[in-house]
């Protein structure tokens, strides 16, 4: 009897190993890379995208996740959510500066720098879980200074 019993026991272990969830190759928390389509083609340039003195809106979709703001810094200030954490969070604007979450599309919108300023820099950090990606922005009015 006690031989049976070891057998169930050594059965039962061996069947609960074969059917555990998830693929043993891949460790936990490993996430694809977010895709992005630059729609516009916006110039990039060591990873920071450059942004017109006269503005525009710039589209970015993620074509793997449907993505939600993580983090937005101006000029290095980061900036409040002004909503609950728990919210999904998909949009934020200043006076001179926006960004909309719709469905896969990022959408960025910059003003046009109407007098010589300091170099304008924006960091938008979106998320879909536990992946994340920092989109980096520069604009900065040419001429005299």
């Amino acid at each position: 009897m006690k031989h049976v019993l070891k057998i169930s026991i050594l059965l039962m272990a061996i069947l609960l190993t074969l059917s555990s969830c998830g693929d043993g190759d891949e460790p936990d928390g490993k996430w694809e890379k977010m895709k992005w389509k630059n729609i516009d083609r916006l110039t990039e340039v060591n990873h920071t995208y450059i942004i017109p003195e006269e503005g525009g809106t710039f589209t970015f979709e993620c074509t793997n996740y449907r993505p939600w703001l993580s983090y937005v810094a101006i000029n290095c200030e980061p900036q409040d959510a002004g909503q609950d954490w728990q919210d999904l969070w998909t949009e934020f604007s200043n006076d001179w500066f926006g960004v909309e979450i719709v469905d896969k599309k990022v959408i960025f919108t910059f003003d046009e720098i109407e007098e010589p300023v300091p170099l304008r820099t924006v960091e938008v950090v979106v998320t879909g879980g536990d992946i994340f990606y920092t989109f980096l922005f520069q604009q900065q009015k040419q001429g005299k200074h």
